[in-house]
């Protein structure tokens, strides 16, 4: 409805602040494909405010990183979350949801959109790697990398 209202007034700039943080994944997905729709028929400068860094990668064409009111870090959100570190024929974004060691592995589950994968690491991976920590997970030459998002 808000943002309904606000678009009524044809604004040059739409501000988004965390505007889908309390939703589940199905209805913020909707609404995400939604405001990039809002988004490109009004022909809008969007900012988005979010710590979501897969609706960061979807949503956003430019990210400009705060840290206490100061610019730390900007430009395309792939090569600023990822700082050039990955390479591979697929990327996907998600958390770790567990870690289990296994003699001189880890099985790590992680959670990507609302499906559950399972990832081995090696202890030297798995060091860097806490439940809860965003995460890529990518492949080179079919061995699939995981990579902590700072």
């Amino acid at each position: 409805m808000a943002l309904a209202r606000a678009l009524v007034q044809k604004p040059e700039i739409l501000m988004l602040d965390e505007p889908l943080s309390a939703l589940d994944f199905e209805i913020r997905n909707k609404l995400q494909q939604y405001i990039l729709q809002v988004h490109r028929e009004f022909d809008l400068t969007t900012i988005l405010i979010s710590h979501d860094i897969s609706e960061i990668i979807k949503m956003s064409d430019y990210l400009i990183e705060l840290d206490q009111g100061k610019i730390i870090k900007q430009g395309l959100p792939t090569k600023v979350l990822m700082h050039n570190k990955v390479s591979g024929k697929f990327q996907l974004h998600g958390e770790i949801l567990a870690m289990v060691n296994q003699d001189f592995i880890f099985i790590i589950t992680v959670l990507i959109g609302k499906e559950i994968i399972k990832v081995v690491a090696d202890a030297d991976e798995s060091k860097k790697l806490n439940i809860g920590d965003k995460v890529i997970i990518a492949s080179k030459a079919f061995n699939p990398i995981i990579y902590k998002i700072d």
